[in-house]
């Protein structure tokens, strides 16, 4: 790396740039429409949109004779349709009580539609395996990696060892959830206000490099004895189910070479919110102070173990596909004070 012993020097770019480089042009559509019922206290929202994206500029790949890695041009077209649904009920409405219940559903799904010519799908981020890509014809977008050798029966292959074997490279997933639901139900009696909000991501899957490191080092619990020995299921070659048992170290350090060992439904329901709110009594006309005690990130139910699926690489594409030593989530304890002035 230069400077190298106090002389500089440059080196060239393996990025090249198409001198026909364009705007991308992005066009949507909306349709949507709302619903008030019984003096508000039941409240419908519905939208639905479209957005057509053509001329997207991503890095595509070159061949090594060129002289560079990439080239940065417009190479993709992209279309997403998304549905959203408010639902808001009062089911009780006095002067001293009141109930609200809340729900927003929201559905977006991305397709890559088109690429570069004979581009079947671009690196978007990762490593060699397993890495996030875009791929024609899938949501957008989806993990690639290393997957188990398996028969055409779908059984994993194992060597001679009785571990498993690494087959092709192929998609292990798609990163986009099915759907979100969030719920807020929200208590008051006279000045004090009680509320919870929920959130649920139904479906969607992520690499957690984490875990793989974990399993790999025997930091896990599930790897905790690594001298237990264990029957990987299976079939050898030759088609017979395997029966020949090898070490958790052994199983875990074949498994961190296999990127699919990794990848995890990343589901979940998170208790994202609770507040407790009280309105002082009025001491002048002029003014209203209220409190506020909160916190946030309490209670999480997932199907990804020891970390919360919200750990991601950052906020670009890999994000919320991708994870490897990232900083866990905290719970925040916090108080508030609002003054409205009349």
């Amino acid at each position: 790396n230069y400077p190298l012993g106090g002389v500089n020097s440059c080196i060239p770019n393996n990025v090249q740039y198409d001198p026909n480089l364009k705007p991308q042009n992005t066009r949507s559509y909306e349709l949507g429409g709302e619903v008030r019922l019984f003096k508000d206290r039941v409240s419908i929202d519905y939208t639905y949109s479209r957005q057509n994206v053509i001329d997207q500029i991503f890095q595509v790949p070159l061949a090594g004779s060129t002289g560079a890695a990439t080239l940065v041009m417009n190479g993709g077209k992209i279309h997403t349709n998304s549905h959203e649904l408010i639902v808001s009920v009062t089911p009780i409405r006095t002067n001293d009580f009141e109930w609200t219940v809340s729900a927003n559903y929201t559905q977006i799904d991305n397709f890559v539609d088109e690429l570069k010519e004979g581009v079947p799908n671009i690196f978007l981020g990762g490593f060699t395996t397993p890495q996030i890509r875009a791929s024609i014809g899938e949501r957008f977008p989806v993990i690639y990696g290393t997957a188990f050798a398996r028969d055409a029966n779908g059984n994993i292959i194992v060597d001679a060892n009785g571990l498993a074997t690494a087959g092709e490279t192929k998609s292990l997933g798609e990163v986009a959830p099915k759907f979100n639901l969030g719920g807020t139900t929200t208590f008051r009696y006279k000045k004090i206000t009680l509320a919870a909000t929920f959130d649920w991501k139904n479906g969607g899957k992520m690499y957690s490099g984490t875990n793989s490191l974990l399993d790999t080092y025997g930091l896990s619990a599930k790897t905790g004895n690594r001298d237990e020995l264990l029957v990987q299921e299976g079939v050898t070659a030759d088609g017979q189910p395997n029966t020949k048992a090898a070490t958790k170290e052994a199983t875990y350090n074949r498994y961190s070479n296999i990127a699919e060992t990794a990848v995890y439904d990343a589901s979940f329901v998170k208790l994202r919110e609770l507040s407790l709110g009280y309105t002082l009594p009025q001491f002048s006309s002029g003014f209203d102070i209220r409190v506020t005690a909160f916190a946030r990130n309490i209670l999480l139910w997932a199907k990804m173990p020891n970390l919360d699926p919200e750990s991601s690489q950052g906020n670009n594409n890999m994000a919320g596909g991708f994870e490897r030593l990232s900083v866990p989530q905290t719970t925040s304890i916090g108080f508030g004070m609002n003054l409205t002035i009349n």
